[in-house]
């Protein structure tokens, strides 16, 4: 399935065009999607608004009429002004002789006793385009439509007057029973208090030319796609075919870090890891995790601190001062191998974006939402998935950007990773993740994969922990890691 947010629908909607479609008919494709579940319905009340989304209406209306069913149009402002489509449909419906009325300051309030007569109620008012509340009549359309309860109330694509990207409702907004989504799931359908207003939602594909990936559109990364690329340890493997990962992390003041991140890299199935670090660092390795190797960290980086290594992370508690951005600097002018960049390199990063474009082989980014504002200020409160996609194609980098069902996009395949939940809202699982992609780089996966991967078993492990755990601690979930991975592998 995929997801789109408000930008990446309007260019899915672009590129269907392009590629020979009317408007007309990509119209009459979505009213095929709509009709089969409008079948067990007599009388329709539908409500059109002045774009395409009240197209979609019109066309299924037709349809049902067509059927020997009936519909009436409801409509506000003048027609002669609506899309092309629009009134394509408009005056389709006017041909068959359905009933359509337009709701004026007048007649608004006979809503009250009009729709008792109706089994079903359609909003086909604005779509996914709306970017403020519902006014003037429609507002008072939608609270008549709110107190309907004679039947069902269907929203196309979304309800009117929730927010397509963030699934939270503008001042006014329609409670439907079902929701129609046509193409892909809205951004907002992630967030699950959306379910208020959109009842079930079902997602319908129009009977058109894929253009989903050329679009942008996001695929939702779940539990089979994991497992279809979860790898089986192999029976005469050894700990070098498993990676010999090099992680450069941790300070004086944030040892912590540094150990989360080893934790989870050695229980993610890396061969041997080495940390490049501090003595405050490297003293209580042997303690903590003696299966790691620490390796005291040079006062200037050469290109043999960085050689032989299948994977790099750096960033985890490095601190921000002359030394860490040296050090930063120093990786990303000598390494060559895929790096995985978190926390304060990060920061770093931020200030030094030119770095980015000349490291020598593939890049994870893993900021969260305040992080990725640093290294992107256009991000703003704009479209965080297209943001993200232009990002992650402009810097060929791949971008995860953290949060409730995790961004990953190399600026060409887009996901969100369906795990993860608010219960790891904790220091540490940030860390936490850098170690398993770095393992999961160690060990040959291509890096998309093991961003998608990697994020989908952070998540996953974190789902487990959560049923029966307030929160979820980073040495929980690293603990539960084996088992989780394990589960994973296809029989």
């Amino acid at each position: 399935m995929y997801v789109g947010s408000q930008n990446l629908l309007k260019h899915y909607d672009e590129c269907l065009l392009r590629s020979g479609y009317t408007i007309e008919e990509l119209i009459d494709k979505a009213s095929d999607c709509l009709y089969p579940h409008f079948n067990d319905y007599k009388k329709l009340a539908v409500f059109v608004g002045p774009g395409n989304n009240g197209g979609d209406g019109l066309s299924l209306a037709c349809k049902v009429v067509d059927d020997h069913r009936d519909a009436v149009i409801y409509f506000i402002g003048d027609p002669s002004r609506f899309s092309k489509g629009n009134r394509y449909y408009f005056k389709e419906c006017e041909i068959r002789g359905m009933t359509m009325i337009k709701l004026t300051d007048e007649n608004i309030n006979d809503l009250a006793n009009d729709l008792k007569q109706f089994d079903v109620v359609v909003d086909a008012f604005f779509g996914f385009g709306l970017n403020s509340s519902p006014r003037g009549l429609y507002k008072d359309a939608i609270d008549y439509i709110n107190q309907y309860d004679n039947g069902d109330v269907i929203a196309i694509d979304i309800p009117t007057g929730l927010s397509c990207n963030t699934g939270k409702p503008y001042q006014s907004c329609l409670y439907a029973t079902k929701t129609i989504a046509l193409t892909a799931t809205k951004e907002g359908y992630l967030n699950p208090d959306s379910r208020i207003f959109t009842g079930e939602v079902i997602v319908e594909t129009l009977d058109a030319k894929d253009v989903s990936e050329e679009a942008g559109l996001y695929y939702l990364f779940g539990g089979n796609d994991a497992k279809a690329i979860m790898k089986p340890r192999a029976y005469d493997g050894y700990k070098n075919q498993y990676g010999v990962d090099l992680l450069i992390v941790g300070s004086p003041q944030y040892r912590g870090a540094a150990l989360m991140a080893t934790r989870s890299c050695v229980n993610s199935g890396a061969g041997i890891v080495k940390v490049l670090s501090v003595p405050a660092v490297n003293n209580i390795l042997p303690m903590t995790i003696p299966e790691a190797i620490g390796i005291e960290r040079p006062m200037v980086l050469r290109s043999e601190d960085l050689n032989g290594y299948q994977a790099i992370l750096l960033g985890c508690g490095i601190g921000l001062d002359i030394d860490a951005d040296r050090l930063v600097e120093g990786v990303m002018t000598l390494g060559h191998a895929p790096l995985v960049i978190d926390a304060d390199a990060l920061t770093i990063l931020s200030h030094n974006m030119k770095w980015l474009r000349h490291y020598d082989g593939p890049v994870i980014l893993t900021p969260h939402i305040g992080e990725f504002k640093r290294l992107c200020p256009e991000a703003g409160n704009e479209d965080l998935m297209d943001v993200a996609h232009q990002f992650a194609r402009r810097y060929h980098c791949i971008l995860i950007l953290k949060g409730p069902k995790t961004i990953v996009t190399d600026g060409h395949l887009n996901y969100r990773i369906d795990a993860g939940n608010g219960a790891m809202a904790v220091g540490g699982m940030g860390d936490t993740l850098a170690g398993i992609l770095t393992a999961l780089l160690g060990q040959g996966y291509d890096p998309l994969d093991a961003a998608c991967l990697g994020v989908f078993i952070h998540g996953y492990a974190g789902d487990v922990i959560a049923q029966k755990s307030y929160t979820v601690l980073p040495d929980r979930l690293a603990e539960a890691l084996p088992m989780i991975m394990k589960s994973l592998v296809n029989k």
